[in-house]
């Protein structure tokens, strides 16, 4: 069953991943912070604690745990700008300070909320294994010919938009990404009718339909949601 996803939070969701190109950040960085946000804000109010303050502090924490390390004073510049594209760039001045300092305090509020646990296994690695045995069963011209890989890695994107991509485990998550963009481009694992067991059975045996669904579910809400804010 499809969770609800709060269009505010798909917002704020949308700015991090703004902020994160400008920043040029890695994947990996990004799904991170997306990864601390929603962590925080399970244990927090989002009416207590401003949502972009956190988004930056994420951001922020994220290049520490990933090891791309950027400044402050950049993560400060960039999500200021994103937030306030009319306003003029910030100066070294009280406000600058002011917002930097607010970032750092909401770090270590962070690290508390979060008992300094910030690690944690992202889906990516298993869906580029997946994807690549996957692609050997198919032609060169086929694979090549319809875009799996790029729409399977975008879907995966996306879900971090919602606090529903902290649930499943990153195995049976990076089958359903793959799963979904093998619907959405209308092709189908070769001998799969006749096989005894699924495709994504042979690649994770722990996953289950019931598994895959339920993911799929939450990720096609997302683009619901997307769909109904952009409508309005």
């Amino acid at each position: 069953m499809a969770q609800v996803i709060d269009a505010g939070q798909l917002d704020v969701g949308k700015f991090m991943f703004k902020c994160s190109v400008k920043l040029c950040l890695h994947d990996a960085t990004t799904a991170s912070a997306c990864v601390l946000y929603h962590r925080f804000f399970q244990q927090c109010s989002l009416q207590e604690y401003d949502s972009y303050t956190v988004a930056a502090t994420a951001l922020y924490l994220a290049t520490k745990v990933e090891e791309q390390h950027t400044r402050l004073r950049d993560i400060v510049n960039v999500c200021h700008h994103t937030r306030h594209p009319d306003l003029k760039h910030l100066e070294l001045n009280r406000h600058f300070w002011d917002l930097r300092d607010t970032i750092a305090s909401c770090e270590l509020l962070m690290l508390r909320v979060l008992q300094f646990d910030v690690t944690y296994i992202h889906p990516h690695k298993y869906m580029l294994h997946y994807l690549m045995s996957l692609s050997q069963l198919f032609s060169r011209r086929v694979w090549e010919t319809h875009p799996v890989a790029d729409v399977a890695w975008a879907i995966l994107k996306d879900s971090y938009l919602s606090s529903n991509c902290l649930d499943p485990s990153p195995q049976v998550y990076a089958l359903a990404v793959i799963d979904l963009a093998l619907q959405c481009c209308r092709l189908e694992v070769p001998m799969s009718r006749k096989a005894e067991n699924a495709w994504w059975k042979a690649l994770y045996d722990q996953c289950t339909h019931n598994d895959l669904v339920e993911v799929q579910n939450n990720l096609v809400a997302v683009y619901k949601m997307n769909t109904t804010i952009s409508g309005k």
